[in-house]
């Protein structure tokens, strides 16, 4: 049973029907299984700027945006009521519900309840700000980032923003994997703001830089005097912040053995004990976890269990790296316009011996790494990279030139840091984007003969 099917019957009534729905003032759009539209009114394609034919046959996040729900809706995944949504640049506090016919899902429904922000603040003026349906002011522990900020084209990339709206369609643990400075964290936020957590908070915590002792109360909070210098009223872990939205575990292969178990027992349970706490406190939270480290050696070695893997990584992702990625010339432009109307200056012009460096480069830093490089090319004029493999010349003239390019620009950027972070290797590392082990690489190979 097709969605249009709801305008079956004489054309005079189908047409009736359709003149009803244009008279309506608010907005409205229909959509079958597949999330594509097959009917919007007049005042939703006004608000859009286009005409009805513009939008029909078109998927729903592409005409109104990856924040839409309407295409879970249609699955038969939730009903949103007063559910807040942008399209546009108008705010708008929306209806989506699915359509059944003969017990079957065959599509669903969004329809403004309110098509102008300020006719809800009218409608609820007695109502504080903290209960509106779309808040006056960002909630702390919200993502930044969404599917539209994951950049770049082709099977790969096509394929990999894919895997990230499965993800968030289900409610189930996720382990996203890629190398250092590829878009782990990124992705996670993208999984969160097209879930149906995405108002909900969005807490990330880096289990490799927080100290052992201490990572079991910064997880689970403590209660008062569990321990010296804890607060008197205790404290919250990052658990109980990220309550109803989702808890992103960044680099997971990090987290010490012996409170792998007690995270293996939220994920069976649903509950946390605070540290120093007597009863336990139930969650309602969705984990995100990210690693660059190979856990099946980790299994293998007995630092990390394998019953705690299985748990996480029940839709597991690949981040692609940057060197696999195709279209680097045209990701390289897309990324260097971002980053230019971020610092709001005019995007430099990359040539073709640009690209010739772009494309010799290995990119062991990946995204983060040519992200950095573009930066600075932004501020200075000039494109430098940091040489932490062989470059890949494609004739003998060619590779000799670029070689010495790469290693005097990689000095340049080397003593540049150094200067600017006063000889603290850790914090010059920091402003290079790369470890400090890759610091100290470089600088060896650095000296002179």
């Amino acid at each position: 049973m097709s969605l249009p099917e709801w305008l079956s019957g004489s054309s005079e009534e189908a047409g009736f029907l359709r003149l009803v729905l244009d008279h309506v003032s608010d907005c409205l759009v229909a959509v079958d299984t597949e999330g594509t539209i097959v009917l919007i009114n007049d005042p939703y394609c006004r608000l859009l700027g286009g005409e009805a034919e513009e939008f029909l046959g078109r998927h729903i996040t592409d005409v109104v945006g990856p924040q839409t729900r309407l295409h879970f809706v249609a699955r038969g995944i939730g009903t949103h009521i007063g559910y807040p949504l942008e399209v546009r640049g108008h705010k708008l506090v929306t209806k989506q519900v699915p359509v059944h016919k003969d017990g079957q899902i065959i599509g669903a429904v969004g329809l403004a309840l309110f098509s102008d922000y300020n006719a809800l603040k009218k409608t609820y003026s007695r109502i504080s700000k903290a209960e509106l349906a779309i808040p006056s002011k960002p909630k702390a522990w919200q993502s930044k980032f969404g599917l539209d900020d994951i950049i770049g084209t082709g099977a790969v990339m096509d394929a990999f923003r894919d895997n990230l709206k499965l993800a968030a369609a289900y409610d189930v643990p996720v382990l996203i994997r890629g190398e250092t400075g590829s878009g782990k964290e990124l992705a996670a936020q993208a999984i969160h703001s097209l879930s149906e957590r995405s108002t909900m908070p969005f807490v990330w915590v880096n289990c490799a830089s927080i100290p052992s002792e201490l990572i079991e109360a910064e997880l689970f909070g403590y209660d008062g005097g569990a321990f010296t210098g804890a607060r008197s009223q205790g404290k919250p872990g990052k658990f109980e912040l990220a309550a109803g939205g989702v808890i992103f575990l960044d680099e997971i292969g990090d987290m010490p053995l012996t409170l792998q178990g007690s995270l293996l027992r939220v994920l069976q349970t649903g509950e946390i004990v605070r540290v120093g706490g007597t009863h336990p406190v139930s969650i309602d939270v969705r984990i995100i976890c990210a690693t660059n480290r190979p856990l099946a050696e980790l299994i293998e070695a007995g630092r990390f269990r394998e019953d705690l893997y299985h748990r996480l990584s029940v839709l597991p992702i690949d981040v692609p790296a940057l060197r696999e990625r195709e279209n680097l010339d045209l990701f390289a432009k897309q990324l260097l316009e971002r980053i230019a109307s971020r610092l709001s200056k005019s995007a430099p012009e990359l040539t073709c011996e640009d690209h010739a460096l772009i494309a010799a480069h290995e990119w062991p830093g990946n995204v983060r790494e040519l992200e950095n490089a573009l930066t600075r090319m932004v501020v200075t004029g000039k494109l430098s990279l940091l040489s932490m493999a062989a470059a890949r010349p494609t004739s003998a003239k060619a590779g000799g030139d670029l070689k010495s390019r790469v290693r005097s620009e990689t000095h340049t950027a080397l003593r540049a840091a150094l200067q600017e972070a006063g000889g603290n290797k850790q914090r010059a590392a920091e402003i290079l984007g790369i470890s400090r082990a890759q610091l100290y690489r470089l600088l060896k190979e650095d000296r002179p003969a």
